[in-house]
């Protein structure tokens, strides 16, 4: 929100390097307007000078418009002044939610202004100081904007939610802060199963930032091979380089940049705390390049840029872990707060439980090495396929796979929705067993049920799995193993069966090991056995 500045030159607040805050009474008549209506007329404001921020106007309560004003229940808090009650304000039809603010029961040093009346920029259109008229051009929020690159990654940077947005502002900021700079780019090793890294590129001619993934094949590509950045991430300092000059470059990608209207390349370290060196680069299309004073700024705000750079990769590899162990939803429910035995919820969920055959004979006939080989490779056709299909992949059992496809409302058409999908996930795993003509044959026993589950952390006091429990996920299991008892690749409960009724067919009716009675089973019509 922004804030009303006081009208006066003489900011006291960048006095010292020491916080301070000090008032001094007004010495002028001041009136402000909304419209047509005078909100505030009073010859008894004072104003008040913060380190750090503008000052700002306080005005007595008896000189406001407060029938104007409606109490609200926001607030907010100063380490010296304290609580603020919050106050909208309401003329004709036109409402500003947080319009004013007030210091009702204060600290010591907000004592002074006990029950006066500030107000945010957007509650008033016009000031008269005296009887001049005083306009603000850009009416700023309560903390001065900062001035220089280490003042805005201390007290700025820290609204940027994610690596994209933080690369944006940073650039931006450098243009601001007077360096030259035309492109930016910030490379970063990640955790991830499939991607080694990511690179946040910025140009100031399109303001906007492009995110690169960097697969790990990648790392043996020439093009990183004979980068700049391979060098420094091996922590061998950084490099600069002038390219508005006849020389050969001795990496290619200033050449490119070079015939882009690009006269000066930097690349340097991010050290992370864990040791791992990241990557900085920037490009300038100044005539002259980058000065002793540009590089002395970024150099003295470097391990700030490292650290922000830091709290968003620490959140994204701690995202990618969770999603890779855990699946999508689990991992999302965790790192949102479910972390105590007992966290979780009861869901109605299609429950999908597929197991490899004959996994002891795959073994025993072409040895653990190839075997985990033909484990990966079942693997990567029953969890794809449940997840292409809108599934979330719990867990990996031995030689199996837990997955559930979650219903958020009881409605027919999304049971129906949710039973086709996980039908379709089961064929298209059958499908993808086949593999080529020369694999090793592979087959699979899937069992499909639907019912509700709790969906949540179980386990020990300090080790949990976050999984779903209940006779529901049992049921499942067990039909998966009349699959094997009646050589069927596919068996689904009646609750399955009945809405996808064009695709099933009974099997008969069973006794499952710990189910009460009898369970009338179906098989998917066309993939019947194995």
């Amino acid at each position: 929100m922004t804030a009303v500045t006081a009208l006066v030159s003489d900011d006291k607040s960048n006095a010292n390097s020491n916080y301070s805050i000090s008032v001094e009474p007004a010495p002028n008549r001041i009136r402000g307007f909304k419209g047509s209506v005078c909100l505030i007329d009073t010859t008894g404001a004072l104003i008040v000078h913060e380190t750090h921020h503008v000052p700002i106007y306080y005005i007595p309560r008896e000189d406001v418009a407060m029938e104007y004003l409606t109490r609200n229940d926001f607030r907010t808090f100063c380490p010296f002044k304290g609580n603020a009650s919050h106050w909208s304000v309401k003329i004709d039809d036109e409402v500003i939610e947080q319009a004013a603010w007030s210091y009702e029961k204060p600290l010591f040093e907000g004592d002074p202004v006990r029950n006066y009346i500030a107000f945010y920029g957007e509650a008033i259109d016009k000031w008269l100081v005296g009887e001049e008229e005083e306009k603000f051009l850009a009416p700023r929020f309560m903390m001065s904007e900062p001035r220089t690159l280490v003042d805005w990654l201390i007290r700025g940077a820290w609204s940027a939610k994610n690596h994209v947005e933080l690369t944006k502002q940073l650039g931006r900021r450098l243009v601001d802060t007077g360096i030259p700079v035309v492109r930016l780019n910030v490379a970063l090793r990640q955790l991830h199963p499939l991607i080694a890294g990511r690179s946040f590129i910025w140009t100031r001619d399109q303001d906007e930032v492009e995110e690169l993934s960097i697969k790990h094949s990648s790392l043996q590509d020439e093009m990183y091979l004979t980068s700049p950045m391979k060098l420094v991430s091996e922590g061998l300092g950084g490099i600069r380089q002038k390219l508005n000059v006849d020389e050969k470059f001795e990496f290619p990608i200033m050449d490119e940049l070079k015939e882009q209207g690009a006269t000066d390349y930097v690349a340097l370290p991010l050290p992370f705390s864990d040791g791992v060196i990241h990557n900085l680069t920037l490009t300038s299309d100044s005539p002259e390049g980058f000065s002793t004073s540009d590089l002395g700024q970024i150099f003295e705000a470097l391990p700030l840029i490292s650290r922000m750079y830091e709290v968003h990769k620490v959140k994204q590899d701690s995202q990618a872990l969770l999603e890779t162990y855990l699946g999508k939803s689990a991992g999302h429910q965790v790192l949102n707060g479910s972390v105590k035995r007992g966290d979780g919820e009861t869901i109605k969920a299609v429950i999908y439980f597929c197991d490899l055959s004959d996994s002891t004979m795959l073994t025993e006939k072409f040895g653990q090495q190839k075997y985990l080989e033909l484990l990966n490779r079942f693997f990567d056709a029953s969890a794809v396929s449940v997840v292409e299909n809108g599934g979330d992949v719990l867990k990996f059992i031995g030689d199996a796979i837990l997955a559930i496809f979650p219903i958020s409302n009881t409605s027919e058409q999304e049971i129906h929705d949710a039973c086709e999908k996980a039908l379709t996930a089961a064929k298209a795993t059958l499908e993808k067993l086949q593999g080529e003509p020369d694999d090793i044959p592979l087959g699979c026993s899937i069992g499909l049920h639907y019912g509700n589950v709790m969906y949540g952390n179980v386990g020990s006091e300090d080790r949990l799995d976050f999984t779903v429990i209940g006779s529901a996920a049992n049921e499942t299991a067990r039909i998966g193993e009349v699959c094997k008892d009646v050589g069927q690749a596919i068996l689904m409960s009646s609750d399955v069966a009945s809405h996808v009724p064009q695709e099933v067919r009974s099997i008969g009716r069973f006794d499952m090991k710990g189910i009460s009675g009898e369970r009338e089973l179906f098989t998917f019509e066309t993939h019947g056995s194995r």
